[in-house]
């Protein structure tokens, strides 16, 4: 029901601004003629649209990325106070309308009660209104935010095990069980490791920048031992805060894709290079691999686990990180920096 109110939301919209049309008519209509309060009830809609419109549409998603409310409430009350001069300025026209005859003489425009009085009404009524779409804007944000995140956890589960990664490393232990059980031995409980914390941790909203780097040696250190020695891999880790929180399995995917990507042959050594530094509040991942000289086939799914993660990283931290890529010919790089 709330997705199908996502679905239709624009037209709800158009229905409420018909609805409140239809309301300030029929109140007109008491004091002047029917033609004369159509005029003025769209005088009043058409200028309060653009007010609520930018309000409700752009100043409150802001605000909600930036988790700012305080000032969106400023911003709120002094929107609605300069619609509210309108209204007294839309009756003084009218009126002057009706005294050069082209308007037949009614009560309603009769400025006698006073600009202030107006003033006050006109407050009320776009205090009212702009409630209202604010209101509407701000639980079709949410449901929006509760579906892009139902829609990450199921990524997220999705890729929790990479099949192809477990293949491989099931057919290295398979080899390795023949020639070095000792080192198949070891590489088996890493994965094992492996496993369990896509499993487990994985379901959990927040984990610690320790348990994430823990997983995120043990996943280098299963790949040193199936790439020995094609590959260069150097790793820098500074953390000053072992306990602060974090969302499981955010970052693997950088990783996972520069050993995937990296260039590795008989005669081509490859180098994978990643540096995690958290200081204070920030974060910050650097992540690059040399690419193969020799061309392949891009595939069909290439990039999506990167676009899943982009997605991730927009409702987890909106406004609150930056994720920059070098692609050349020698390597291909990524540098990913959160403030949390």
């Amino acid at each position: 029901m709330k997705y199908n109110y996502i679905k239709n939301y624009d037209r709800f919209v158009l229905l409420m601004w018909v609805f409140i049309f239809g309301v300030f008519w029929l109140q007109y209509m008491g004091a002047m003629n029917v033609a004369g309060a159509f005029l003025l009830a769209a005088c009043v809609i058409l200028t309060a649209y653009p007010f609520t419109t930018y309000l409700s549409k752009h100043l409150l998603k802001k605000a909600m990325e930036q988790k700012n409310m305080l000032r969106f409430i400023l911003q709120f009350f002094f929107i609605s106070l300069l619609y509210s001069v309108l209204i007294p300025l839309i009756l003084i026209l009218f009126n002057h309308l009706e005294q050069v005859g082209v308007l037949p003489v009614s009560e309603f425009a009769d400025t006698r009660n006073g600009i202030l009085y107006a003033f006050l009404n006109a407050f009320l009524i776009s205090l009212i209104i702009n409630l209202s779409f604010c209101g509407l804007r701000f639980f079709e944000q949410n449901i929006k935010l509760q579906q892009e995140l139902a829609d990450s956890r199921f990524q997220i589960l999705q890729a929790q095990i990479n099949p192809h990664f477990m293949f491989n490393v099931l057919n290295h232990v398979h080899v390795l069980i023949k020639k070095e059980p000792e080192l198949a031995d070891v590489l088996l409980l890493q994965y094992t490791d492996i496993l369990r914390y896509q499993l487990y941790s994985g379901k959990k909203e927040r984990i610690t920048i320790e348990q994430e780097v823990e997983f995120l040696k043990t996943f280098i250190e299963v790949e040193m031992i199936r790439w020995k020695n094609k590959l260069n891999i150097n790793c820098n880790w500074d953390i000053e805060t072992p306990n602060m929180e974090f969302p499981p399995l955010l970052l693997i995917t950088f990783i996972e894709n520069a050993f995937k990507h990296v260039s590795r042959s008989n005669t081509e050594k490859g180098c994978v290079n990643i540096s995690f530094k958290q200081e204070g509040q920030t974060i910050q991942l650097d992540v690059e691999n040399s690419k193969s000289n020799s061309a392949f086939p891009k595939k069909e799914d290439s990039g999506i686990g990167l676009i899943n993660i982009k997605r991730r990283l927009d409702i987890l931290f909106p406004n609150k990180h930056t994720l920059k890529t070098t692609n050349n010919d020698v390597f291909y790089s990524t540098k990913l920096t959160i403030n949390i």
